[in-house]
């Protein structure tokens, strides 16, 4: 790649102050080879191309820590039933569907909130008063259900006798035994690997259109924690120089064998696609009732959750994977839930610690208070997503009650000493860094609710906000030494916004443009370009 030389009058570090005395940047072959004043620089270079980059700001790109993108690129072409407020509503979107795309083969599209529905969880015959020959499998808005017209269960080979698997569970009618429709946690796996499968021949051209719209977003890395269709997609779009975000590329716990025996470890890779953590559960989530909490859901008395993994199993699989040298990604919703992925971490701590892996717990939504300061302690990575919490902080209040928990505890976490990563899960909430940043320092849904913020006392400065989506980010990955900030060496990755997020009304912030995203020191979005 040519030398080049990237200009702007403001350029703020990881931390949102700016770089004293810097308002040029000289790339050369994708990384930043110098920083300095355009004066010195241009005297230095004198003849490379030299690019003036537009907005009010220029900052590290953004990095989502936590996403699902084969999931983001197929959901923008499907439907959507996260904004449906009944049953009705959403058999009413899936109906228009299913007229402009009529077949034979699986649909599964959705993302419905049953917590909206006044009528509650559906079930089996609901979606067979819409379907009833072809097989139905809509998948809940946070992942952890699936919801099934009775087509889809028979090809699925269940039925009354089935049982539940651990770590998930059958829904069943009034008889006890007959599948009502409604699968949670490990019982959607074999569904879900049934129902996309043969679906992912055009999934690199999906992954383009992606592409393009986290660009706008200002985004530049991913750690992408979707499955192996994902990342050969990935691959197939590097090998064809179309790849044009960064990926540190996660594997599912079923292919943790695999990975280890073709020597995937953490941190290798190319410019364009490195090995991430292994993904693995240790509950559900709160709008499933299937988060592991360590007393009851205060609306479900008797009620505390899935134990998606033993103790004894996470520990084993942290040291399998440790030991091969691949960090571990848990999620962890529920007090309980995290409290046991710390003791698996803690058990395998010096491990770890001799192989230099960050091992994480993704979202630690809700904790006992004495747990925050373990993060720190045993070198855990808390990564987290800002819009979770305002998305959901009402039902959390619903599901937990009066108990005293660390609830979305960001500015906890950085006051004990933890890494910060945040990130979005999309498609559950969107890619949006810039939403995510207003919810961290706000606290408050884009509507100003609450009226100060939820649990104000989390709050976390923009610049800490902006730290947790590009330098925690990148420590949580272990490329601290090459992403996440605007230093010689590391990858020319940029986004110009066009104002400076921590000088503005922090109520403002998710409306700043994003002016220009680079990544390499090439320009891959402009608006309007």
């Amino acid at each position: 790649m040519v030398k080049r030389l990237l200009t702007h009058p403001r350029i703020l570090a990881d931390n949102g102050r700016p770089l004293d005395g810097v308002d040029a940047i000289l790339v050369d072959d994708g990384r930043i080879a110098a920083l300095g004043s355009r004066h010195d620089l241009r005297a230095a270079h004198p003849r490379i191309p030299e690019v003036a980059l537009p907005g009010a700001v220029l900052v590290p790109g953004f990095h989502d820590a936590h996403i699902h993108t084969g999931n983001v690129a197929r959901g923008l072409s499907s439907f959507d039933l996260r904004e449906a407020d009944t049953i009705d509503a959403a058999l009413e979107v899936l109906r228009a569907h299913l007229d402009a795309h009529p077949g034979d083969g699986w649909v599964t599209g959705g993302r419905w909130d049953s917590n909206r529905w006044p009528t509650g969880v559906p079930t089996r015959h609901d979606l067979d008063a819409v379907c009833a020959t072809r097989p139905l499998a809509l998948p809940s808005l946070d992942g952890h259900s699936i919801w099934l017209n009775t087509r889809a269960l028979e090809l699925a080979g269940i039925d009354r006798t089935t049982p539940d698997p651990f770590g998930g569970d059958i829904a069943r009618e009034s008889d006890g035994e007959t599948p009502a429709g409604v699968l949670r946690e490990t019982a959607v796996d074999p569904v879900r690997e049934l129902s996309e499968r043969g679906q992912d021949a055009d999934l690199p051209e999906l992954l383009l259109r992606a592409q393009a719209h986290l660009h706008s977003l200002g985004l530049t890395r991913l750690t992408d924690l979707d499955e192996q269709p994902t990342r050969e997609a990935f691959a197939a779009l590097r090998d064809a120089d179309r790849l044009r975000l960064r990926v540190h590329k996660g594997t599912p716990m079923p292919d943790l064998e695999r990975a280890i025996a073709e020597g995937r470890r953490t941190g290798a890779g190319d410019r364009w696609i490195t090995e991430g953590p292994v993904k693995l559960f240790s509950d559900g989530a709160l709008g499933s009732h299937s988060a592991h909490m360590h007393a009851d859901f205060a609306d479900d008395p008797g009620n505390r959750g899935i134990e998606v993994m033993t103790l004894d199993e996470l520990t084993e699989h942290v040291r399998r994977a440790n030991t091969a040298g691949i960090a571990v990604a848990t999620h962890a919703i529920g007090d309980e839930a995290n409290r046991r992925v710390l003791d698996a971490y803690e058990r395998n701590v010096a491990l770890a610690r001799e192989r230099g892996l960050r091992n994480r717990i993704e979202h630690a939504q809700h904790l006992a208070h004495e747990d925050l300061r373990r993060f720190a302690s045993l070198g855990v990575v808390a990564s987290l997503q800002p819009l979770h919490c305002t998305t959901d902080f009402e039902l959390a209040g619903r599901r937990i009650g009066e108990r005293r928990l660390a609830n979305y505890a960001w500015r906890s976490f950085l006051d004990a000493g933890a890494i910060l990563a945040f990130g979005s899960d999309a498609p559950i909430e969107p890619a949006d860094v810039l939403a995510g940043i207003r919810a961290a320092v706000t606290r408050k849904r884009a509507d100003g609710t609450p009226d100060g913020g939820f649990e104000p006392e989390e709050r976390v400065t923009a610049g800490e906000a902006l730290a947790a989506y590009t330098s925690g980010a990148a420590l949580a990955a272990g490329l601290e030494r090459r992403a996440g900030r605007i230093a010689v060496g590391c990858d020319a990755d940029f986004v110009a916004l066009g104002a400076d997020l921590t000088t503005v009304d922090p109520e403002t912030i998710a409306t700043i443009a994003v002016s220009g995203t680079i990544v390499g020191g090439e320009v891959v979005f402009a608006p309007g370009g």
